[in-house]
C-alpha cells in the first residue's frame, strides 16, 4: 500500500510542477505580448498623427491653388490681357461651354 501512495504523491506532484511552469511560462508571454502590442499601438499612433498633419497642409495648399486658378481663370483679367496685346473678341467665334451635374 505504501507503493502504490507514493506513486500518486509522484503524479501529484509532477502535475503540479507542470501547472506551475506552464502558469509562469504563459504570464511571461502574456506580459511580454502586452508590451509589445502596446508599443506597436503607440508607433501606429503616432504615424496616424503624422499622416493627418500632412493631409491638413496639403488641403490648405490645394485650397491656396484653387484660389490662384480662380483669379488667373478670371474672363476680365483674359479679356485685359488679350486687349493690351491687340487682340479683339469676335462675336460670332464665341463658343461657350458650361459644367453639367453629370461630368
Amino acid at each position: 500500500m505504501a507503493a502504490t501512495i507514493k506513486k500518486k504523491k509522484k503524479k501529484h506532484i509532477k502535475l503540479l510542477n507542470f501547472s506551475v511552469i506552464f502558469f509562469l511560462v504563459s504570464s511571461v508571454l502574456f506580459l511580454s505580448s502586452t508590451l509589445f502590442l502596446r508599443t506597436y499601438n503607440n508607433s501606429l499612433s503616432s504615424k496616424k498623427q503624422e499622416i493627418e498633419a500632412k493631409i491638413t497642409e496639403l488641403q490648405v495648399a490645394n485650397d491656396a491653388v484653387a484660389v490662384e486658378v480662380n483669379t488667373l481663370n478670371n474672363r476680365e483679367r483674359v479679356n485685359t490681357i488679350a486687349a493690351d496685346k491687340g487682340l479683339s473678341l469676335d462675336q460670332n467665334n464665341i463658343i461657350t461651354i458650361t459644367k453639367t451635374d453629370g461630368d
